[in-house]
């Protein structure tokens, strides 16, 4: 498993051990007011951070490359980030300082150089990095030069292309890096999960956390990502926003305040059942005595007589002979009278 002290510096709730992120995106609608709502919320829920997106659409996408999720609108990428782009430096700024006053952490990912260089400004504590750049070495190199830790989604991508990307990061200096296992597709049907990709994560990558960035439709109980949560994921990424009714972006597949907080309660619940391995706990020692048997007397048994299957039952409670061990009792002579119901023990037989 992997280190997970950087993370320990990070956390602003005690509600659970896994760090929990509400990504945001761009589920403000640029506006000021929203974002700020949004930093409230995710703040009363119990989230350790709140994660926004920060890019210029001119240097992210082509005018003519299409859309990849559900959209009703027939718009190009181009057109759909280019509604959604309006903060500048001074917004973040603003954003942050108003996060620090919630005691919650901004954060959010980058998708260019200027953006990088927006948020270094601002002081983030560690990088998320898009599922969709985990092979933009040019933009990996840029956020590795600031020796900060990185989070690193891998949705869409082959074991072979996350380790290349390790490797590289590891080239350019970068020592706290924690992998996202996610799927890529919006929304993610629950049979596309994939949640036994982050016990694989681990084995392939010890030193590494593992985490989890989730796309699902949440159900009542938010079951994936808990369920993650008990495979090991040390990060839970979920998209969150102030209306899961709004007909456009990621609203409709992510949290609200109401589930988060339930998410962030269950995952409690997950990491309890799941904290530890243990081949035999405390509150069970009293039923392996009581529910177990032990070998009895059928009848009193006097003295001089040698044992024979007849003669024993095996009885509750435990702690006397085990009855695995009848065949090697049997015709042994008894030293004493042994009383109908009592058990039998080694000291009794010759």
């Amino acid at each position: 498993m992997g280190n997970i002290h950087f993370l320990h510096s990070f956390k602003k709730n005690n509600n659970c051990q896994t760090f929990l992120i509400a990504e945001a995106g761009v589920h403000h609608a640029c506006q000021l007011d929203t974002a700020r709502k949004l930093i409230d919320a995710a703040a009363q829920a119990g989230a350790d951070a709140i994660k926004f997106q920060t890019y210029k659409t001119d240097t992210l996408v082509t005018s003519w490359a299409p859309i990849y999720w559900k959209q009703k609108d027939p718009l190009t990428q181009h057109q759909y980030f280019k509604k959604r782009d309006k903060f500048n430096i001074n917004d973040y700024k603003y954003l942050n300082d108003y996060a620090k006053q919630k005691n919650i952490i901004f954060c959010s990912t980058p998708f260019d150089n200027q953006s990088v260089e927006w948020l270094e400004q601002l002081n983030v504590p560690f990088w998320k990095i898009a599922s969709g750049d985990i092979d933009n070495y040019p933009l990996l190199e840029y956020v590795a030069k600031t020796k900060k830790p990185i989070i690193l989604s891998t949705g869409a991508s082959y074991f072979n292309e996350i380790l290349e990307t390790i490797q590289f990061l590891k080239s350019q200096d970068a020592s706290k890096i924690a992998l996202l296992h996610c799927n890529l597709a919006y929304p993610t049907m629950d049979n596309e999960a994939n949640l036994l990709r982050i016990p694989e994560l681990q084995t392939f990558f010890p030193d590494i956390i593992i985490g989890y960035s989730d796309h699902t439709i949440p159900d009542d109980q938010i079951t994936i990502p808990v369920l993650a949560v008990a495979l090991g994921a040390k990060i839970i990424e979920k998209h969150f926003t102030l209306d899961r009714t709004i007909p456009e972006d990621d609203h409709w597949h992510s949290v609200d305040p109401i589930l988060l907080k339930k998410m962030i309660k269950n995952i409690k619940i997950a990491e309890n059942a799941t904290r530890s391995y243990i081949e035999i706990t405390e509150s069970e020692k009293p039923a392996r005595l009581y529910a177990r048997r032990s070998l009895v007397a059928k009848e009193t048994i006097l003295k001089g007589t040698v044992l024979r299957r007849d003669m024993v039952i095996s009885k509750r409670p435990g702690g006397g002979i085990s009855p695995s061990k009848l065949d090697t009792i049997l015709g042994k002579k008894i030293l004493t009278d042994i009383p109908k119901d009592s058990q039998i023990i080694f000291d009794y037989l010759e």
